[in-house]
This record gives C-alpha cells, structure tokens and sequence, in this order.
C-alpha cells in the first residue's frame, strides 16, 4: 500500500461541516505528516463522535488506509468519544510526545480536565486502547 490513503465522505455526511473538516484536517495531516501514514493505516475500526453542543453525531470507519465518514453513529463502533466541539478541536491540538498524547501543556491539562470532569467520555477506550492511541496520533496537528 506504500503511503497511499484514502480518504472519503459517504453520502449524506457531505452535509455535515464536522465530517468535511475531518476529511481536509486529516488528508492534510497525512500529506503533511507522511509518519503519521503507517498509525493510519493499522487502523481497522469504527469511531463513533458525538459533538454534545452541535447535535452532530459521525462514524469515522478506518479499513487499512481508507477512511470513509458516515453520517451518524454505526451500530457497533468500537470507540464512541462524547464531547463538545471545543474539546473535539482541542484533541487534534493536543501533542504527541513519544508516540503518546503529552497532557503536561495547556491544551493537555484541558483535555485531561474535559476527561475528568465528564465533558470528555471516551466509551470502549479500555478494550482498544491501542486504536486511541493511533487516532490520537493521526489527528493530532502537531
């Protein structure tokens, strides 16, 4: 597959800002970042985002370098994560540090803070813990 991914809107989601964000924040991360490719593609699996404050509700459904966002949540999604739009963009602001989100900054401790607080729900995070990690790592803008 070398660095090839592919990156899709599923009919009906093209309506949703949210998914249309994801797709250009993530093709650029990826065209930007071509060492955030190999996390990218050992992703296999349904992530679920409720954006809390927008009403929006999206699958980002990862295969082995593609990605297609559904609008709406898919029944089944390993991880579900909960949150208002703020915290959503403060998650790809958060920074990796040796391969793991680094929580010791500002943006760090806000999201730490959302997770703690309850403002951040993570659902399945225990049992894939991995494919956060990588998620974090493929969204991530720094």
């Amino acid at each position: 597959m070398g660095n090839a991914v592919d990156i899709r809107i599923a009919a009906g989601a093209e309506e949703i800002g949210l998914a249309m964000m994801l797709k250009d924040l993530l093709a650029q991360n990826m065209e930007q970042r071509p060492e955030k490719i190999p996390d990218f593609q050992k992703l296999s699996i349904d992530v679920g985002l409720i954006i809390s404050d927008a009403e929006v509700e999206i699958t980002l459904s990862f295969s082995g370098g593609r990605l297609i966002i559904y609008p709406g949540l898919k029944k089944g999604a390993g991880l579900v994560i909960t949150a208002g739009s703020d915290t959503i963009m403060a998650l790809s602001n958060l920074k990796i540090k040796g391969g793991m989100p680094y929580y010791f900054d500002k943006t760090g401790r806000e999201v730490a803070l959302a997770m703690v607080t309850g403002r951040l729900k993570v659902k399945g995070m225990l049992f894939h813990f991995p494919s956060l990690i990588r998620i974090s790592r493929v969204m991530s803008v720094q």
